[in-house]
């Protein structure tokens, strides 16, 4: 079921336009990204990393409500970005807090037991990070496909984990092998189109190459090779989120619909209820 989920996601993607709209705007904004701060913006910096999650919330809540309610309208995206985009938006921000809360309380006290614990922080706080991430990352499917409020889509995103914990690990796999093959294809077309910018490099020693710093890099390939870079990492982007939220989407309804049919019971008519 999960290979079906892959070839779902991509019958949506080759079918419906409008859902390639979360990947252009997202890509949009890493050009942005990109190209502001070396133009001297990077006042906007801050701003446009606070644009960027208030838009998430909308553009997940119209791929997703389209995908649901099987109407594929840019009218529909639309509504279901504004419908759905409170349901998203506080859950995350609650999962963000939950986050902050637990670095705090981690760092405290290895910071109290002294170097030695300090050391190994970081491997630690990514851990947790990683795992708060793993079990809460269907948050917002739970969000729009159930309707849930905002602490049951992140008690729904756990269970929901829990039940289908080695679908959920294979669905995670193929993002990074999807997201790993874009990589390797982008850094091989940024090369090709940079060939001839990046010559210098080839006749460096490995002792030159390892004092390269990313503003050599940028000074080397000069106002061209930046916007090249940009565009070409842009379109990873718009591949791999169109990819990732089509998947995710056919993903949960594959697997969670069947787990929903059999919460509930029947009443002393015979009438079944789901809890």
């Amino acid at each position: 079921m999960t290979l079906e989920s892959v070839t779902g996601a991509a019958g949506l993607l080759r079918q419906h336009p409008v859902l390639w709209s979360v990947g252009l705007v997202m890509g949009a904004l890493v050009v942005l990204d990109l190209v502001i701060p070396i133009y001297g913006g990077a006042f906007y910096t801050q701003p446009l990393a606070l644009l960027q999650v208030l838009v998430m919330p909308f553009l997940a809540g119209g791929v997703y409500g389209t995908i649901r309610a099987e109407n594929f309208s840019f009218g529909e995206f639309m509504q279901s970005g504004k419908t759905y985009y409170f349901r998203i938006l506080l859950p995350a921000l609650v999962i963000f807090f939950a986050v902050v809360l637990t670095i705090i309380l981690l760092t405290i006290p290895l910071t109290l037991l002294g170097a030695g614990a300090a050391a190994n922080m970081a491997a630690l706080l990514f851990g947790v990070i990683l795992s708060i991430a793993f079990f809460t990352f269907f948050y917002d499917t739970v969000a729009v496909f159930e309707e849930t409020g905002v602490f049951e889509s992140i008690r729904r995103s756990i269970e929901f984990v829990m039940n289908n914990l080695g679908r959920v690990l294979v669905f995670y796999l193929v993002n990074i092998a999807v997201f790993a093959v874009l990589g390797f294809l982008a850094l091989f077309a940024w090369t090709a189109l940079l060939v001839n910018k990046l010559e210098p490099l080839v006749s460096m020693s490995p002792d030159e190459l390892q004092a390269v710093m990313p503003e050599d890099i940028l000074a080397l390939i000069g106002t061209e090779g930046i916007w090249i870079t940009a565009i070409v990492y842009a379109v990873v982007i718009v591949l791999f989120s169109v990819f990732l939220y089509a998947y995710k989407a056919s993903f949960f309804k594959n697997h969670a619909g069947a787990v929903q049919a059999e919460q509930g019971e029947y009443d002393e008519k015979g009438r079944w209820y789901k809890y």
